[in-house]
């Protein structure tokens, strides 16, 4: 269900943000959020797709590392 062609996927839709409707760009038509996934029609092309931003080097970027694992001694915090 996840690869089947719908509103969400179409590049003359513009979707929907927060509760604000979408909005067909070749019909000239809003679409609500909760019918997004559901809607097509025979106009629909592809949407290109959303990849990850990669460094200058072709490698991914490192993401922080939390701090919640790391120990803190007593001493500090009552100082």
């Amino acid at each position: 269900m996840g690869n089947r062609p719908n509103c969400r996927s179409c590049r003359h839709c513009t979707p929907p943000a927060g509760v604000e409707m979408g909005w067909c760009q070749l019909r000239q038509l809003s679409i609500h959020p909760d019918l997004v996934a559901d809607l097509w029609c025979h106009h629909w092309t592809a949407r290109p797709p959303r990849l990850p931003v990669v460094a200058p080097e072709g490698l991914p970027r490192p993401a922080r590392l939390p701090l919640g694992n790391q120990q803190l001694t007593l001493a500090t915090g009552l100082s």
